[in-house]
C-alpha cells in the first residue's frame, strides 16, 4: 500500500492518504468552532422562531431580509477573498459553516444559491468591472441573485437549452429571449446568471442579467417541500443586455456551469450532513421520550439498530466531506505556489476534485434521505403528521437527489471522470490494474489479516477494497473500452464501488487518527462500516464482473473478490448496540 500526504483528484483508488494528514471534525480550530457557533446563534435567533413560516410560501417574503442580516454578519462571503469584500476564510472553514447553515429549513435554499452559485460565477469568471459592480452587493445581501440554467426541455442535458441571444444591430446589446424553470430565488432576485446560446452558437454562454431590464416571472411553484424557498419560471422577451455583461468567454458557458456545479454538489452533500444531524436528534429524542409497554422505545433492539445505522452513516458522511475540504485547501496552497492567483487556484481546485465532489453529493443526499426516513419511522404516526418537524424535513430534502445534477447523472460522472483520467495517463490506474490482475493470476490475493491491530486490519481491508475496484474497473474497460459510456448500468455499479472506497477510507483514516479518543465507539463504528462496505462491494462487483467477463474469467475474478473482502466472524449486532447506547445517552449526534 502506497501512502501520500496529498492525493490528486481521483487518485484515491491507487494511493492511500496518511492518517495524520487527513482533516477531520476533531481538527476544527477555535476560530472555526466560533464561526459555527455564530451561525448557529443566528439561525436560533432569526430562523427557528419562524420555522413554520418557512414551510409556507410566506417564507419567500421573509427570506430577502434574512439574507441581508446574514450579509451584515459576513456569512455570505466567508470564502471570498478580502479584496472583494469577503472574509477570506479557507475552504475548511467555509464548509464547516455550511453544515450549520443547511439546518435552516427552506431558508437554506435561498442562502445556498446566494452564497454559492450566485457569488461563485461572478467571482471566478467576472471581469474586474463586473466584480466591482455586483460582488459587494451580493456578499452584503443587498443584491439578491439567482442562477438560470434549467429549461423545460433542458435538464440533465443542459447544453440543449433553447434560450438565445442575438447581437443588436449597433453591437451594444444582446437581445435575450427564452425561458428558464425551477429557478431558486427568482421571486426576489435582482440579478440572474443566465445561460444561453448567442447567434446560433452550438455551445452555451452566460450573461449577467438585471431584473430591471425587463425580466418577467411565473407564479411561485407548488412544490412538494421547501415551500418557503422562492422557485419560479423566468421569462426573457427581447431583454436588452449590455455586451459588457457577457460572463467569461463566449461559448464557454457550459464550463462555467459545470465548475459552479462542482462546488454546488459539495454544498449539497454537506447539507445532507447538517440536516441528518437534526433528523437524528429528533428521532433519538422521541425514542427516549416515547413509552410503550412500560419502557421507552429507545430500549428496544429494533429502534437501537435504526439509531446505530443512522449514526454510522452520519459519521461516514462528515468524515468524507471534512477530508475533502482539507485536501482542497492543501491543493489550493499548491496551486497558489505555482500561480499566485487566488481565483484561478480556487477554480483549479474545484476542477481537480470534481469526482470527489460528486461522490459527496450522491452520498450526502442519500444519507439524509435514509436518516430522515428512519427518524420519521421512529416517530410512528406522529411523524406522518404535517405538524411534526420530521415531516417537514421529509418533504424538504427529497429535491437534493435531483439538484446539481441528479444522483443518476452524478453516478455516471464519477467513474467516467476517473476512467478519462486513466485513459489520459493522469492517474496510474492502468498500471495498478495490471499489477492486481497479475496477483489474481498468481493466486497472491488474500483477505485482511484479523490477527493484527485493528488499525492495521482496517488499512489492509481498505487496500483490498481498492484492489476490488481496480479489478472491476479493469474488467469493464477491457470489455467495453471507449464504448463504456453507453453502459450506464455498469457505470452506476462502478460508481457505487468507487464511492464506497473513498468513503470507507475517510472513515478508517479518521478513526485511526483519533484512536486515543473513544476507542471502543470508533472501532465499533468503523467495524460496522467495513461490514456494510463489504456487502456493497460484493453485490456491485458481481454485477459488473458478470457483465464484463467470459464465464470462466468471471467466476475466477469474483472468487478472488470474495476472498479480498472476506471478514472475520464478528457480532455486528452487538457493535450496533454499543453505538446506539452512546447516542441514546447523548440524545443527539455527538461524539
Amino acid at each position: 500500500m502506497s501512502t501520500k500526504q496529498l492525493i490528486n483528484g481521483g487518485a484515491f483508488l491507487i494511493y492511500t492518504a496518511d492518517s495524520e494528514s487527513v482533516f477531520t471534525p476533531e481538527d476544527y480550530t477555535e476560530d472555526q468552532l466560533l464561526i459555527r457557533a455564530s451561525v448557529r446563534e443566528f439561525l436560533d435567533r432569526e430562523i427557528e422562531p419562524i420555522k413554520d413560516v418557512f414551510d409556507t410560501k410566506e417564507g419567500t417574503k421573509i427570506a430577502p431580509e434574512k439574507l441581508e442580516l446574514l450579509g451584515e454578519l459576513g456569512f455570505l462571503g466567508l470564502s471570498v477573498p478580502e479584496k472583494f469584500g469577503g472574509m477570506g476564510c479557507d475552504i475548511k472553514t467555509d464548509m464547516a459553516a455550511s453544515e450549520i447553515m443547511s439546518d435552516s429549513f427552506a431558508f437554506a435554499q435561498s442562502m445556498g444559491v446566494q452564497r454559492g452559485l450566485g457569488i461563485n460565477t461572478i467571482l471566478f469568471y467576472g471581469t474586474p468591472e463586473q466584480q466591482e459592480k455586483y460582488l459587494g452587493g451580493i456578499i452584503a445581501g443587498k443584491i439578491k441573485c439567482s442562477y438560470c440554467l434549467t429549461e423545460p426541455g433542458a435538464g440533465s442535458d443542459a447544453n440543449s437549452g433553447k434560450t438565445k441571444a442575438t447581437l443588436s444591430a449597433d453591437g451594444k446589446h444582446y437581445i435575450l429571449n427564452g425561458q428558464k424553470m425551477w429557478i431558486t430565488n427568482a421571486g426576489f432576485a435582482d440579478v440572474f446568471s443566465v445561460f444561453c446560446k448567442i447567434d446560433g452558437d452550438e455551445n452555451l454562454s452566460c450573461l449577467i442579467v438585471e431584473k430591471a431590464w425587463g425580466v418577467t416571472l411565473g407564479a411561485e411553484e407548488d412544490k412538494m417541500g421547501i415551500h418557503g424557498s422562492s422557485t419560479r419560471q423566468v421569462f426573457f422577451e427581447d431583454v436588452k443586455v449590455p455586451v459588457e455583461n457577457l460572463l467569461g468567454e463566449r461559448n464557454k458557458g457550459f464550463k462555467i456551469a459545470m465548475n459552479a456545479l462542482n462546488l454546488g454538489r459539495l454544498f449539497i452533500g454537506i447539507a445532507g450532513s447538517g440536516i441528518s444531524k437534526r433528523a437524528f436528534k429528533l428521532g433519538v429524542t422521541y425514542a427516549n421520550q416515547r413509552v410503550q409497554f412500560n419502557q421507552t422505545i429507545a430500549s428496544y433492539g429494533a429502534i437501537q439498530e435504526k439509531i446505530a445505522k443512522m449514526a454510522v452513516s452520519i459519521y461516514a458522511l462528515e468524515s468524507s466531506w471534512n477530508r475533502l475540504a482539507g485536501d482542497m485547501d492543501t491543493m489550493y496552497d499548491v496551486f497558489m505556489s505555482e500561480t499566485s492567483n487566488e481565483l484561478l487556484s480556487k477554480q483549479k481546485v474545484a476542477q481537480e476534485y470534481a469526482t470527489e465532489c460528486a461522490i459527496i453529493k450522491v452520498f450526502g443526499s442519500e444519507v439524509e434521505q435514509f436518516v430522515v426516513d428512519e427518524s420519521l419511522q421512529i416517530h410512528g404516526g406522529m411523524g406522518y403528521s404535517n405538524e411534526s418537524d420530521i415531516s417537514v424535513l421529509y418533504r424538504n430534502i427529497r429535491g437534493n437527489r435531483i439538484y446539481e445534477g441528479t444522483n443518476e447523472i452524478n453516478r455516471l460522472l464519477i467513474p467516467g471522470t476517473i476512467l478519462k483520467l486513466a485513459f489520459k495517463g493522469k492517474i496510474p490506474l492502468m498500471e495498478e490494474v495490471m499489477k492486481t490482475f497479475g496477483d489474481l493470476q498468481a493466486g497472491n490475493l488474500k483477505p485482511a489479516d484479523p490477527t493484527v491491530s485493528f488499525a492495521d486490519f482496517s488499512l489492509e481491508f481498505l487496500d483490498n477494497c481498492k484492489k476490488v475496484a481496480q479489478l472491476v474497473c479493469g474488467q469493464a474497460m477491457q470489455k467495453f473500452q471507449q464504448d463504456i459510456e453507453k453502459e450506464q448500468e455498469v457505470l452506476s455499479r462502478l460508481s457505487d464501488i468507487i464511492s464506497q472506497v473513498y468513503i470507507l477510507e475517510s472513515v478508517v483514516l479518521r478513526s485511526i487518527k483519533n484512536k486515543s479518543h473513544q476507542t471502543e465507539l470508533r472501532e465499533a463504528i468503523t467495524s460496522i462500516f467495513i461490514y456494510e462496505s463489504a456487502k456493497i462491494l460484493n453485490d456491485a462487483a458481481q454485477e459488473v464482473i458478470y457483465a464484463s467477463a467470459a464465464p470462466e474469467m468471471a467466476l475466477m475474478s469474483f472468487k478472488a473478490i470474495k476472498k479480498l473482502i472476506q471478514l472475520p466472524a464478528e457480532h455486528i449486532i452487538e457493535k450496533r448496540r454499543v453505538v446506539a447506547k452512546h447516542f441514546i445517552e447523548e440524545n443527539k449526534y455527538k461524539l
